[in-house]
């Protein structure tokens, strides 16, 4: 008996193979979009996290600063003494914290060298200037009393924000959370403190993309109250 040598061919037809390939290449395409998109995303919330980071940074050292505002080694003096700084107690009351009507600048005075006078010694302050189009933040560092209105970049005033990664475009502060209360009500004898809550609002965006903003805010407690 003669054997057929000859088998039917089975497999895929051409047109079989281009629908396969072109069910692979839209798959490989859309997990190379997916990788992509990953990637841009990752990248957007480092910039965003810097950012974040930075203002944070400056925001925290403004706080730690005004937070000290008003201090006075002698001020033990003052306790059950309604005649405080007024009865040679050695006791100089230091002044409020100043903000400009501009919101974007403030200074304080501190006891810095422990000798219960607050009115002689460098006092401190933070302002927002412009460095060409980009905003910064500057810390007071001089040995007199600070200009708000002196030029950016003067003697005494040094940046805390890098104007190469980020640009500060707005800066706020206001005491409008503060109160006065009075501590001592003895007939003609009358003592009142003013209890300071400074709000200080930061805005900023990176440099190099500046659909990246970011915004900071905090409420500082000056743990010095003032005698009024």
């Amino acid at each position: 008996m003669k054997m057929n040598r000859f088998h039917k061919q089975s497999g895929a037809t051409l047109m079989e193979v281009l629908v396969a390939m072109t069910i692979s290449l839209v798959a490989t395409a859309a997990m190379i979009a997916m990788m992509s998109n990953s990637l841009g995303t990752t990248a957007r919330i480092i910039k965003m996290t810097k950012l974040t980071d930075d203002m944070r940074v400056a925001l925290q050292m403004m706080t730690r600063d005004v937070r000290r505002s008003s201090y006075n080694a002698n001020s033990m003096f003052c306790y059950a003494n309604d005649n405080c700084a007024t009865d040679g107690s050695g006791i100089s009351l230091p002044a409020d914290v100043a903000i400009a009507d501009t919101n974007d600048c403030f200074t304080f005075l501190t006891d810095r060298d422990h000798d219960g006078d607050s009115t002689e010694n460098a006092a401190g302050g933070f302002r927002r200037v412009t460095d060409g189009d980009i905003g910064v933040i500057e810390m007071w560092t001089g040995d007199n009393a600070p200009d708000c209105t002196d030029d950016a970049g003067a003697a005494g005033w040094v940046e805390i924000t890098n104007p190469d990664n980020m640009d500060i475009f707005a800066f706020n502060v206001d005491d409008n959370l503060s109160y006065t209360q009075v501590i001592l009500d003895n007939g003609p004898k009358k003592v009142s403190q003013r209890i300071r809550k400074i709000r200080m609002n930061l805005q900023g965006r990176l440099v190099i993309d500046n659909t990246i903003v970011r915004e900071v805010e905090d409420v500082i407690n000056v743990r010095n109250d003032l005698l009024l």
